[in-house]
Parts: structure tokens; sequence; C-alpha cells
């Protein structure tokens, strides 16, 4: 097993968590992105209210999904594999 950790600042989050901060995004874009928005938005309040209860750690393995859960996160790991490799790489010096 291998880990790979993000760390997220709180005020991101609460930012992020903001019906006002899901809008300016579907106003940015061309109208396409406003499922996203909604999707990140519901995600990032779900967070944020598990953060006003005090928890700040949040360990995700496929032995803790369900199903439908499971399916999110196949559907993720590729990217996010993707950035942690990228995050190794991208500031080495040359």
């Amino acid at each position: 097993m291998i880990k790979i950790l993000f760390e997220v600042s709180e005020d991101f989050i609460r930012e992020s968590a903001s019906p006002e901060t899901a809008t300016a995004k579907v106003k940015a874009g061309d109208g396409k992105n406003a499922i996203k928005a909604l999707f990140d938005m519901i995600g990032f309040k779900q967070l944020k209210d598990q953060i006003d209860e005090g928890k700040t750690e949040f360990v995700v393995t496929p032995d803790k999904l369900d199903d439908k859960s499971k399916e999110l996160y196949n559907n993720e790991i590729g990217e996010i594999c993707l950035l942690a490799a990228f995050s190794e790489t991208d500031n080495k010096e040359e």
C-alpha cells in the first residue's frame, strides 16, 4: 500500500463550499460546467460540515467506500495519481 497525501487549506474548502463560488464558476464558463460546479460545491460543503465538527483528517481507501463511492474513486484515481507524480517532478530543479 502507498499513501498519496493532499493538503488543502480550510479557507479554500470554506470558500469552495459557498453557492457564490459555484455561481461565479458557472458565470465564468460557458454553462457546461454548471453541474460540475454544483457537484463540487456539494462535496466541499460536506467536508466543511465535518471540519465544523472538528475533523481535520480524511482517509480515503476503497475498503471504506460503498459501491457508488467506489465508482467515483475508480473514475478519479488516475488523475490523483497523475497529480501525485507531477508534484514530485514539477518542482525538481533541472
